[in-house]
């Protein structure tokens, strides 16, 4: 945080200057992009079935991620930003396995119901009587939910023997195997797998962020990370445009020349198009 006038500002203005430095069009193509964003999601719409609500609002939850991913990677925090990323990537993949199945919209949603109950019991786990902090008719709501739905998400564990356990999901499919069958699954790898290894308790989360020369002991680096800046930047805008295509194609929106201009745009950046399916890891 630096100070002007005894104003505050949140940031720093040498990773932003070095950000546009690197990428001189972003102004321009952010700008587009906002403004083609800005007319997918401010806009006037009915959302009748379940799936159209998921693909609409999980979109405009995208949107934030995006801001988040862009507000770290344009300030040197590269690796904050990947962080955003898998979450993202998660949530398009998802959006876009439901564009193509409607049906299985009433599975993601009553999965909540599962989620809530799995929190009660961790938390009756920790804190044993809940009524101290939580209203006792939540309680018992939740509980009888998670009974009621429970059985539409067992899976067998154990043929042998016949036991069963609740899905740790809401569908039988792994991401990948969604992203496979929703042509997401090129973003696979940089937008997901190696993001994971960022936000989770891993050696390689604690390895990329150490520094050595000869002659000094190891330490960690404080520096900025521009080039996993620009990893996770690079994957957030494709993602994004991608987020647009299903907009346009489920809700028919006839977004044509605005998709032109977004790929165009996305070329000008990263030297590629946003739907080729060469590797984005090869390209930062």
């Amino acid at each position: 945080m630096s100070a002007d006038s005894n104003r505050p500002i949140v940031g720093f203005p040498k990773e932003w200057h070095s950000f546009f430095q690197r990428h001189p069009s972003w102004p321009t193509v952010l700008r587009n992009l906002h403004e083609i964003l800005e007319q997918v999601f401010i806009r006037d719409v009915e959302l009748e079935s379940r799936a159209e609500k998921i693909i609409f609002f999980m979109g405009r939850l995208c949107v934030e991620d995006f801001n988040d991913a862009f507000l770290l990677a344009a300030n040197g925090y590269g690796f904050g930003s990947l962080k955003i990323l898998r979450g993202l990537y998660e949530r398009v993949v998802t959006m876009a396995y439901i564009s193509k199945n409607p049906d299985e919209a009433t599975s993601f949603l009553e999965y909540h119901y599962i989620h809530r109950g799995k929190l009660l019991h961790h938390a009756e786990s920790f804190f044993g009587d809940l009524e101290v902090y939580i209203d006792k008719a939540e309680i018992a709501e939740a509980k009888s939910d998670f009974l009621t739905h429970q059985d539409r998400f067992m899976q067998t564990k154990c043929k042998k023997c016949n036991t069963k356990s609740v899905m740790h999901s809401w569908s039988k499919l792994d991401l990948a195997s969604m992203a496979k069958k929703t042509g997401l699954d090129s973003l696979y790898f940089p937008g997901y797998y190696y993001p994971t290894l960022q936000a989770h308790a891993t050696a390689a989360s604690m390895i990329y962020r150490l520094k050595s020369s000869e002659g000094k002991p190891v330490s960690f680096d404080e520096g900025s990370q521009p080039d996993a800046a620009d990893r996770s930047l690079i994957g957030a805008h494709n993602l994004t445009i991608r987020i647009i295509h299903i907009q346009d194609e489920f809700f028919k929106l006839n977004l044509t020349k605005e998709l032109e201009l977004l790929n165009a745009n996305f070329k000008v950046i990263w030297g590629r198009d946003a739907n080729s399916e060469q590797p984005l890891q090869e390209q930062v």
